[in-house]
């Protein structure tokens, strides 16, 4: 999979808001048979935070990490605070089956992109030890939880948030280029060649018109205070 395939240049870099209002169109209207898989284009430095956790901890994450002029944004999928700043950002929608946890989402997504690397030469790890303490209260990089990827130290790399809607799932990642010493090209590359082997199925790479104009209609509740500041 060429990388100009992964990529279209004359898709406008988004902001917070703008990318979590076209995940969340993706997972309603994609079709049932598809499995989109989207990088993110930045306009700028941002913050998102997991649908549970609360607004006052994300605004202090977001200014001790030297970012409180960046727009912090709630996600609709769970996880913990995440600073995009120069990390690696894609989601995928998928189809749910009813009897698959979670934890079997992460695994098999994580897996993939664990063998996309390693197809590319590149050494991750798949973590196995204890998750990290303390649960809604976290910062996503703090440590990793069971199943995110590692570099051979354990440094947590790969960390991800789930959603599920009628029969739906929305996964949004977060890969940290500099863990592994590599540009953020070739790990777009790896990326999508391991999602598309463990899928075993073409991957969507196209957005549709029809879901940036649902995009456009949800975009207000991502910067609402309603929204973000929920809790």
């Amino acid at each position: 999979m060429k990388l100009k395939q992964l990529c279209d240049p004359q898709a406008p870099a988004l902001d917070a808001a703008q990318h979590m209002a076209l995940d969340e169109a993706i997972l309603l209207r994609a079709s049932a048979q598809d499995v989109v898989l989207r990088f993110y284009e930045w306009k700028g430095p941002a913050v998102t935070f997991g649908y549970s956790q609360s607004y006052a901890l994300a605004l202090r994450a977001a200014q001790d990490k030297g970012l409180a002029a960046a727009p912090t944004v709630r996600r609709a999928t769970g996880g913990g605070v995440v600073f995009h700043d120069g990390d690696l950002t894609f989601s995928i929608v998928f189809q749910w089956e009813r009897l698959s946890a979670p934890d079997l989402i992460y695994k098999n997504i994580h897996r993939g992109v664990h063998l996309g690397l390693k197809s590319y030469g590149i050494v991750s790890r798949l973590w196995s030890g204890a998750p990290a303490p303390g649960g809604l209260e976290k910062l996503c990089f703090a440590a990793p939880e069971k199943m995110d990827l590692t570099d051979d130290d354990g440094r947590k790399a790969l960390g991800g948030a789930l959603r599920r809607r009628a029969g739906r799932g929305l996964y949004q990642g977060s890969l940290r280029p500099e863990v592994f010493g590599r540009a953020a090209e070739e790990l777009r590359e790896a990326v999508a060649f391991g999602l598309q082997k463990e899928w075993e199925t073409p991957l969507k790479l196209d957005i549709e018109p029809e879901w940036v104009l649902a995009a456009h209609e949800l975009e207000p509740k991502y910067r609402s205070q309603e929204w973000t500041q929920r809790r």
